[in-house]
């Protein structure tokens, strides 16, 4: 589980918005799910353009991952291409083997009876040459 920060500048924050918001970040945490903090940043740029900024920061343990995205006037497609670049620096950062064992070059490898026994029936039927 992780703990998600939403703040607004020149945005209102409301239950909607951030309802939006926890939806959109909770898939992050499907693609990793070593996910500590989520702090998500939304501001509205009211000079020529009505432009709508979302940034976020996501820490996982070792890294801090940062995204900005700008849209005009959407908030639901800001967090979209938001998310979007926030999905491909976790999916780099995403640990190689999520049961924590590594396969080491001096590792024996452990086979079942089962398998044992058709290895023995194939090492046969190789030496009376019925397989090639």
């Amino acid at each position: 589980m992780y703990t998600l920060n939403i703040s607004g500048h020149h945005v209102k924050s409301g239950d909607a918005t951030q309802a939006i918001v926890k939806e959109k970040m909770d898939h992050l945490q499907r693609i990793n799910n070593q996910i500590t903090t989520i702090n998500v940043i939304l501001n509205s740029e009211k000079h020529a353009t009505n432009e709508v900024i979302a940034e976020a920061s996501v820490h996982i343990p070792g890294h801090d991952l940062f995204a900005t995205a700008k849209t005009d006037k959407q908030l639901s497609v800001a967090l979209d291409m938001l998310v979007s670049k926030l999905e491909k620096q976790l999916v780099k950062h995403k640990p190689r083997h999520p049961s924590g064992r590594v396969h080491h070059v001096n590792a024996k490898d452990v086979e079942s009876s089962v398998e044992k026994e058709y290895q023995a029936e194939f090492n046969e039927l190789v030496e009376r040459e019925v397989i090639n």
